[in-house]
């Protein structure tokens, strides 16, 4: 802590400095009514009065006390006044600091928040760090938070979510948020663009560590919102903004790598009940004992993938998986030989809400042995494939189907 006094016309000034903190304190001179040829005589001076230099004296410990006293009090309250400042402005202000506490330790402070656009390619991205605990070997990022435009930079961020096989863990956004929580726990979201010279869709990627408090009902979501619609008025897409309400304004941020014992399990229902599910097409698909299969259905067009899995008798040889991938990061799980120009037997691809709908079927081995033949494969594909379609936005007519 460092003193600095200084003087000015009514009286003196002292100021008290911690860290970015300053208080100021006056000290105001006592008024002094006599003559004006005794103010100036060396031999009436106040300095020379006793009960004067002792009020002085008295006035000074006083006001050294009270600075002190509020310079640590400055001190102190520093982190938790740099918390709120930080806090405010994540992002240029986009995510609100309701929410930004609610994702925050009691036990860590925050250090800084960073946005960075550039528009010529497309991209936002913005970081909240916050200071390493006696524990922690460095200052740590609380959240980071991705947006793009290109094609090339969304196909980047998929490949980080679906590196081989586009099954890879995720799990659909709750409340019908469009997008889903990949494999490391981020969570991804797809808007479309309108207007003429806008592009075609906005993604974005949030990403909340691992020690944010996750169980938050719907915090982590509602920042992932806030900053989505932050980025697409900062890039040019006029996309309506996204609500988080019903479920996924009551949910924790889902975890799909998770063990399986700390997950809620999957539901499957019985095909002639599918009717009620996503993979309702299942019930009048014409599937051979349908009675004795069961169906479990995954995502929707919105959330960029689809699943519809159906288990019979035999669930070492009696699979039939259907997938769809919703963007045209997904048309390479419809090659997967040597040759990606050649699509794979039981694909088919079309357009929805102008973007590429790339779907797929796989079996068991040996299926075609179990009753799974080619023409029952082929009609649950195009089956899978037109209920999916009602289900997306604006798609054309005529699929085109690899038998």
């Amino acid at each position: 802590m460092t003193d600095q006094q200084g003087s000015a016309a009514d009286g003196n000034r002292l100021f008290v400095m911690s860290g970015n903190t300053v208080a100021a304190l006056t000290v105001l001179r006592p008024a002094d009514d006599r003559p004006t040829e005794f103010r100036h005589n060396s031999t009436h001076r106040r300095t020379g009065n006793p009960k004067v230099k002792r009020r002085t004296k008295h006035i000074t410990l006083w006001t050294t006390l009270t600075a002190a006293l509020l310079g640590i009090t400055a001190y102190v309250a520093e982190p938790t006044v740099r918390d709120h400042l930080v806090a405010r402005d994540v992002c240029d202000g986009a995510v609100p600091k309701s929410v930004v506490n609610q994702l925050t330790p009691d036990d860590v402070h925050l250090k800084e928040s960073k946005a960075r656009r550039i528009p010529g390619l497309g991209s936002y991205t913005c970081t909240l760090t916050v200071k390493a605990r006696e524990n922690d070997a460095r200052d740590w990022p609380l959240l980071r938070m991705e947006a793009y435009t290109g094609a090339d930079d969304q196909d980047r961020e998929m490949r980080v979510s679906f590196p081989q096989f586009g099954t890879e863990y995720h799990e659909a956004l709750p409340g019908g948020l469009p997008g889903f929580v990949d494999r490391l726990q981020n969570i991804v979201l797809r808007v479309p663009c309108r207007g003429d010279g806008a592009p075609d869709a906005l993604l974005t990627r949030v990403s909340v560590a691992r020690d944010a408090l996750h169980g938050v009902p719907g915090a982590a979501y509602r920042a992932a919102a806030s900053f989505t619609d932050a980025a697409a008025r900062r890039l040019g897409c006029d996309t309506a903004p996204l609500k988080v309400t019903g479920a996924a304004a009551r949910a924790a941020l889902a975890d799909p790598a998770a063990r399986d014992d700390d997950k809620a399990p999957v539901r499957s229902v019985p095909v002639p009940d599918a009717a009620r599910t996503a993979c309702g097409w299942a019930a009048t698909a014409g599937l051979p004992h349908a009675d004795q299969w069961t169906v479990t259905a995954k995502g929707r067009p919105t959330s960029m993938t689809a699943t519809c899995a159906l288990t019979g008798p035999d669930p070492e040889t009696q699979t039939v998986t259907l997938h769809a991938w919703y963007g045209d990061w997904g048309t390479r799980f419809l090659s997967r030989g040597s040759s990606s120009a050649v699509r794979d037997p039981m694909t088919a691809i079309t357009r929805c809400d102008g973007t590429r709908a790339n779907f797929s079927l796989t079996t068991a081995h040996d299926a075609a042995k179990h009753g799974i033949d080619d023409k029952l494969r082929e009609r649950l594909l195009r089956a899978f494939v037109k209920d999916q379609m009602a289900r997306a936005e604006h798609c054309a007519d005529q699929p085109e189907f690899t038998p």
